[in-house]
C-alpha cells in the first residue's frame, strides 16, 4: 500500500427514521439477558413445526457494536425490545412496529460451538406466527438494517438492542483474509470475501481512527482478529488499534481497515474512489 496523501473525505450520514411502536413503546429496560440462564420459560411452548419448514442457522459475527447474533442466509441483525416481559409468552411490538421490526419466525437453531445468553423458544403471535424467543424474550429483525453485519437499530428509542455474544476461544478465533478478483483487479477482502479500504484521511501508525459516527456506520471498521491469506505478500503488516469503547480494528501497514455497506456482495468494490478518500487495497498477482 502506497502512503496515500490527505485527502477531504465526504463522510456518508445514514439516516434511519424512527418508528414508532405499538403498545409498550413507552417502556423501559425490563427484560435484560442473563447469562448463564438456562431456565425454559413454559409459556413458551408452542408445537413442533412442519418438516417442510426449514431451520434457518443463526451465526455471529463482530461489528462495531461487538460480537452479536445474527440470523438467516443474509446475515441480518437481530434484536430484543426491552418494553417486552421476560417469560410472558408474547410481543408488545405488533402494527406499524411489527413492521419496522419483523419477528424471527421459528425455527431455527443455535450456532455451532457459540453459548447462547439463554435458551431457545418460541412463541406463537396473534395470527398464527410462531416467533423465537431467546432467555424467554421475543427476538427481531429491523427493516432499517440492509447489509450484513450492520446494526443500526441498536440503542433505538432506548429500547432496542442487539444480542451480544461473549467472547469464547473459538469465536475469537482468527478469521483468515483473502483475495478477491474484482473488476479493478485481485483486492484484499475478509474471510467472507467482503472487499475491504483503507481511508486517506487516516494518518499512518497514529493508532487511531479518523472514520467515527457516521462514518463508522457507512464504513464498518474491520474487527480483530484476522490472518494473512496463505501464500499471498500483503502490502505491509497486519495490525491492531483500539478504538473508542474498546473495539479491537485491524490495521495493514499502518492503516485501519474497513468495509462499506454500499456492497452488498463478495467481490464488489463500490466503494473504491468515493471522495477521492476511500480506496481498495490491490494484490500483486
Amino acid at each position: 500500500m502506497r502512503n496515500p496523501g490527505w485527502a477531504g473525505a465526504a463522510l456518508i450520514a445514514v439516516a434511519l427514521a424512527v418508528t414508532a411502536c405499538g403498545t409498550g413503546s413507552g417502556s423501559s429496560a425490563g427484560g435484560a439477558y442473563g447469562y448463564g440462564t438456562q431456565t425454559t420459560q413454559a409459556t413458551q411452548a408452542a408445537p413442533a413445526s412442519p418438516s417442510s419448514v426449514s431451520t434457518v442457522a443463526l451465526k455471529t459475527e463482530t461489528t462495531r457494536a461487538g460480537t452479536v447474533l445474527l440470523a438467516d442466509n443474509h446475515g441480518l441483525t437481530l434484536y430484543y425490545y426491552s418494553a417486552d416481559k421476560r417469560g410472558s409468552g408474547k410481543s408488545v411490538c405488533t402494527g406499524g412496529c411489527a413492521t419496522a421490526w419483523p419477528p424471527l419466525a421459528a425455527p431455527v437453531k443455535a450456532p455451532a460451538g457459540v453459548r447462547l445468553p439463554g435458551p431457545l423458544g418460541i412463541i406463537t403471535r396473534p395470527g398464527g406466527l410462531r416467533q423465537v424467543t431467546i432467555n424467554g424474550l421475543p427476538i427481531y429483525l429491523y427493516a432499517g438494517d440492509k447489509a450484513p453485519g450492520q446494526e443500526t437499530g441498536n440503542g433505538m428509542a432506548g429500547s432496542w438492542h442487539v444480542i451480544k455474544i461473549r467472547a469464547t476461544t473459538a469465536a475469537g478465533r482468527a478469521a483468515a483474509l483473502k483475495v478477491s478478483h474484482t473488476r479493478v483487479g485481485p483486492v484484499l477482502a475478509s474471510s467472507r470475501g467482503r472487499t475491504l479500504y483503507y481511508y486517506s484521511a487516516d494518518k499512518r501508525h497514529s493508532g487511531k481512527s479518523a472514520c467515527t459516527g457516521t462514518c463508522a456506520t457507512a464504513w464498518p471498521p474491520l474487527a480483530a482478529p484476522v490472518k494473512a491469506p496463505a501464500g499471498v505478500r500483503l502490502p505491509g503488516k497486519l495490525g491492531v488499534i483500539t478504538r473508542p469503547g474498546g473495539f479491537r480494528q485491524v490495521t495493514l501497514n499502518g492503516y485501519p481497515l474497513y468495509f462499506y455497506i454500499g456492497d452488498k456482495t463478495a467481490g464488489q468494490v463500490t466503494g473504491n474512489g468515493i471522495g477521492r478518500a476511500w480506496h481498495v487495497i490491490k494484490i500483486k498477482a
